[in-house]
């Protein structure tokens, strides 16, 4: 990769926090977040009017979070500059030196994104904060509002169902992304860390970044390849470096590697190195000569662009797309000749040493007809399920090796059985309820000192509530107090296969209801191998046919409701639900959220006081100095220093009072998130909506109507 170009900004540039905007709408320039609360405009187009004009700052006196240029205002031909804060979202116009709009955001600005959501046609600022997501029009009105199950820490507008219609794809801090259209959660992925970038690439795929060093592609909400990387991942973009018309990945890491990866394998293209860790890459026609050019920023404000291949007059031979699609279908025969070569000549070798061996050799093969038995087994004693490898006959597993993710640390884990067995145990205690494919790789032998080993490889897929104990329902220590219900029409065999599909040690047939005069159907019960929590699920005739949750974690009802639902392809579910325990909690969050925001308007009140103050003896302080007083100066000084340290102390508590608010108002965002997921379709919209309005106006009894039954006191 040669650099059309590089240069220095001379100030350090904060990672993530990199724009390019055309705020006179004609000349681009580079938008970047520093440190000290300002915002540093490159602009190398009015260096021909004044060379100090190439660079310029806003002083913005608050911690940037987020910085993005583009054009929200329709009437404007020019571009906008939208800065995020901790507290608010301000969104200025450079060129007019103007403030469109300043709002102030509780949920706080954690990243930034530019898009048309709900009905609206006019594009829209779309914020993501603190469990959250806002969209603001250019006047400032808010158009869209939504929670997700934790802090957003990435947005993106990607068309990943080619319907024409560009879908918002959220990242959280919680591991999962979630693809919204308009107001409805399309899919929700659970990924294997904090999802810190989103990238539209190419017609329905989009490329994303985790923290723990992880790149990837999804294709129509499945993931089409990810590598990972012992080095973590700063920043992704989307250029078409090559000139072929369909852009490739490129990805800027903390070591100060930038690495272009073709965007349907995965396989890196070209490298680059740079001194200093990627803060961002961005595009645009930076020289003004028609072409757009790719550039990397690094952490110290050092600049480097390229030009697409085939752009530079080098007068190279263009590729067509039939040619590129001849070479990609080559390449990957020559991928599957290389491994087959490699194990044909595995097997020559086998074959060889058997010849020499002759008999002591052939003990080490195990029989033809051994095959590797998988099952799932649930040990409450140890709260964990456990996974049993057996051979079909007295061949031994010598090692046994597993890729999965959300299972292990690393997402690996390698066992080596001492003695060697033929039935090997694994204990498997995943955090959260997802469904996992174990890719398993066990090597099995005739016997402990056999020198020739037969490699099993097998997938297996963990169902999604594998941490759930199946018992009878007499067994159970107490009945919990939450509940949810809901109407399904449905047979009662389809709700079993579904228990087969998400549980362990569900094997046999429907079994046979209890008291079939009381109309019960199914009744299951089962114990959390996590926290010991009992959780019964019963369906009785009753209007086609009522399902009822029992659980005393609401989050633990959402997710069974959803998947369940997702396994029948109902698209609209109505539920109500009662959990005590859950609301109690709840109504004490919103107790310290009123308490909270009363001392911080009263803490605000006295800063303003003392700011006030601090003027009057700063004019004092100058009188007594131009009247040479130097004993009410010196009074007046020592007032000033007592006033400054209490303004100090006063915004220490503010700064923790702020925090302790961002703390609880998230717990309120959540409870939102999990009341809306007893629902599924309309239902789970309305929910959210309507809980936002009950905040709004303070209604804590309308909220905790709308929790349990869905609506509020209107019945909408």
């Amino acid at each position: 990769m040669i650099p059309a170009f590089q240069f220095s900004l001379g100030h350090q540039v904060l990672q993530g926090l990199v724009s390019v905007g055309r705020y006179d709408g004609k000349h681009p320039c580079l938008t970047a977040g520093t440190t000290a609360g300002k915002v540093l405009i490159h602009c190398p187009h009015n260096r021909g009017e004044n060379s100090q004009n190439e660079v310029m700052f806003l002083n913005i006196n608050r911690k940037i979070t987020s910085v993005r240029a583009g054009a929200l205002n329709p009437n404007l031909e020019h571009d906008v500059l939208m800065v995020g804060t901790q507290t608010s979202l301000m969104v200025y116009d450079v060129e007019e030196n103007a403030d469109l709009f300043f709002k102030e955001v509780h949920d706080g600005v954690n990243v930034i994104a530019l898009g048309h959501v709900a009905t609206s046609e006019l594009p829209a600022c779309v914020v993501g904060g603190n469990c959250s997501i806002q969209a603001f029009d250019y006047e400032g009105n808010e158009l869209f509002w939504t929670v997700t199950g934790d802090n957003v820490s990435a947005l993106a507008f990607c068309d990943v169902n080619d319907d024409g219609v560009a879908e918002l794809i959220c990242g959280t801090e919680d591991f999962e992304m979630r693809i919204f259209r308009h107001e409805d959660v399309l899919k929700e992925i659970t990924e294997t860390d904090v999802v810190i970038s989103l990238e539209p690439l190419y017609k329905t795929r989009f490329a994303y970044a985790l923290m723990h060093g992880t790149v990837g592609v999804y294709d129509r909400l499945t993931r089409a390849w990810r590598g990972k990387s012992k080095n973590r991942v700063n920043c992704i973009a989307s250029f078409d470096l090559d000139n072929d018309g369909v852009p490739e990945l490129i990805a800027g890491w903390e070591n100060g590697k930038v690495e272009v990866r073709n965007e349907k394998s995965g396989e890196v293209i070209h490298k680059d190195y740079f001194q200093a860790p990627i803060a961002a890459l961005v595009h645009a026609d930076y020289r003004l000569d028609g072409r757009s050019t790719l550039m990397c920023l690094t952490t110290e404000g050092d600049v480097r662009g390229w030009l697409p291949s085939g752009t530079g007059g080098d007068g190279g031979p263009s590729v067509s797309a039939a040619d590129l699609k001849d070479s990609d279908a080559y390449r990957d025969l020559l991928a599957k000749k290389q491994d087959l070569t490699l194990e044909l000549a595995s097997y020559q070798e086998q074959l060889k040493q058997f010849k020499q061996g002759g008999k002591d050799t052939a003990q080490g093969v195990i029989p033809t007809d051994t095959k590797l038995n998988i099952s799932l087994k649930s040990n409450r004693g140890q709260g964990t399920v456990e996974l049993h490898l057996q051979t079909s006959n007295y061949s031994v597993v010598r090692a046994v090796i597993i890729f999965a993710e959300h299972l292990f640390d690393g997402e690996a884990c390698m066992l080596h059985p001492m003695p060697p067995s033929n039935n090997v145990i694994v204990q498997i205690s995943p955090t959260k309820d997802v469904q996992t494919t174990l890719n398993i790789k066990a090597m099995a032998g005739l016997s402990a000192s056999s020198v020739q080993y037969h490699v099993f490889e097998m997938n297996y897929t963990m169902p999604k509530f594998a941490m759930y104990h199946f018992t009878d329902v007499d067994k159970l220590p107490r009945k919990p107090e939450g509940v949810c219900v809901f109407f399904l029409s449905e047979r009662p065999a389809r709700i079993w296969s579904w228990f087969q599909t998400s549980f362990i040690n569900m094997e046999g047939s429907l079994p046979a209801p209890r008291s079939p005069e009381t109309g019960v159907l199914l009744d299951l019960a089962f114990i959390s191998l996590r926290t010991g929590e009992p959780l019964c699920i019963s369906m009785s005739a009753e209007q086609g046919g009522k399902i009822t949750v029992r659980t005393d974690d609401i989050e633990v009802a959402g997710e069974l409701i959803q998947d369940l639902c997702a396994f029948l392809q109902i698209q609209e579910l109505e539920a109500t639900a009662n959990f005590p325990d859950e609301m109690e909690k709840f109504k004490s969050v919103l107790l310290k959220v009123d308490e909270y925001n009363a001392v911080r308007l009263r803490l605000t009140a006295e800063m303003a006081d003392s700011s006030n103050l601090v003027k009057a003896l700063i004019v004092k302080a100058e009188d007594y100095r131009m009247l040479s007083d130097m004993a009410n100066l010196k009074k007046v000084c020592a007032s000033l220093q007592q006033t400054n340290s209490d303004l100090i102390a006063e915004y220490s508590k503010r700064a923790n009072n702020h925090q302790q608010l961002l703390a609880q108002l998230k717990e309120v965002n959540m409870m939102i998130q999990k009341a809306a997921k007893l629902r599924v379709g309309h239902a789970k919209t309305r929910v959210v909506a309507a809980c936002r309005q009950a905040i709004k106006k303070n209604n804590i009894h309308e909220l905790f109507q709308i929790i349990r039954t869905g609506h509020d006191s209107s019945g909408s």
